[in-house]
């Protein structure tokens, strides 16, 4: 079984959107190499340590299909929506975006933290998975 693995350099900002004002089928746009545009309102995250991004590639079948991993911490609760996407944007400015206006949507995780009085920081983990036949789809903000 053939896989890769992509990996930003580093992260910038995160932000989330409401996956209802997306364009239709982003996924197929990816695919054919075009930039996705997100024209909604990106609601910035403020994270603090060292937030990750990873995209796994793996021949499913006669295709191929995307799982797109986000781990992040926050000081903030982000809204229970069932319709989250997330733009990140790495330290080149190339801003990706996972999640998309169909189904299947993200998979959000959070994960209360008090931490420990040694340094570990209180607040909110995040783990977002999104699995398509293409995620962090390249787009403009």
């Amino acid at each position: 079984m053939r896989t890769s693995i992509q990996i930003l350099p580093g992260i910038k900002a995160i932000g989330w959107v409401d996956s209802q004002h997306l364009p239709r089928r982003v996924d197929l746009s990816a695919i054919c190499g075009m930039t996705v545009a997100v024209l909604t309102d990106v609601h910035p995250i403020p994270f603090f340590d060292e937030p990750s991004c990873e995209c796994k590639t793996q021949k499913d079948g006669a295709g191929y299909k995307d799982t797109a991993t986000l781990k992040f911490l926050t000081s903030e609760q982000l809204p229970r929506s069932a319709a989250l996407g997330f733009v990140v944007t790495d330290v080149n400015d190339k801003s990706y975006l996972l999640g998309s206006l169909e189904h299947p949507h993200p998979i959000v995780d959070c994960e209360q933290r008090t931490g420990i009085p040694s340094g570990d920081a209180a607040g909110y983990s995040y783990e977002i998975k999104h699995v398509s036949i293409k995620s962090m789809v390249p787009c403009v903000i």
